[in-house]
């Protein structure tokens, strides 16, 4: 059983990365600010901001990035553009 999120994260520099048990992901833009957490709505969008990624055994922080991101059945998906 899922407890958490799970989080997949894709760039050019490392490849495939995976994370279990992530507690929360937060995305700031200029146009709006989400918190996911479990059973978050499922989401597709774009972000030219700020991604953080929380959990016990996890802490990312991307700033200035920009992304493609999917969330989905507690499983956060992000692909992050080259530049």
């Amino acid at each position: 059983m899922n407890k958490e999120l799970k989080v997949r994260i894709f760039d050019m520099e490392h490849g495939l990365r995976e994370y279990e048990d992530v507690e929360y992901i937060r995305i700031i833009s200029d146009t709006y600010n989400l918190l996911i957490m479990k059973d978050y709505l499922p989401i597709i969008g774009e972000i030219d901001g700020k991604i953080d990624i929380k959990g016990k055994d996890v802490d990312i922080n991307y700033e200035k990035v920009k992304a493609f991101y999917m969330n989905s059945d507690n499983e956060f998906n992000l692909l992050i553009k080259e530049g």
